[in-house]
């Protein structure tokens, strides 16, 4: 076990065979960066209840399409498919 700047680090053999005194240890607020041959592959930290979740608004006014500025003789969906065809 050794400190990666601020943060705690651990090889995964520690963490393994300590997993309920790190466990302990992140439950009081630390983080901890798990190593594989010095290498960080990945952090344990706390869960935070209280973390904001995404929430959606709706719109609030509706969306308007402009008129394309040019004009073809077929609809573009079938100008998409000839040029899918050939591939």
């Amino acid at each position: 076990m050794t400190y990666y700047g601020l943060m705690k680090t651990s090889n995964i053999s520690y963490f393994k065979a300590h997993l309920s005194q790190e466990l302990r240890a992140v439950r009081n607020g630390e983080r901890i960066i798990i190593l594989d041959r010095d290498i960080p592959v990945a952090e344990v930290l706390p869960y935070d209840i209280n973390k904001k979740k995404i929430r959606i608004q709706p719109p609030t006014k509706k969306l308007q399409y402009s008129e394309p500025s040019f004009k073809t003789k077929k609809d573009p969906l079938v100008y998409l498919l000839e040029d899918r065809a050939r591939g």
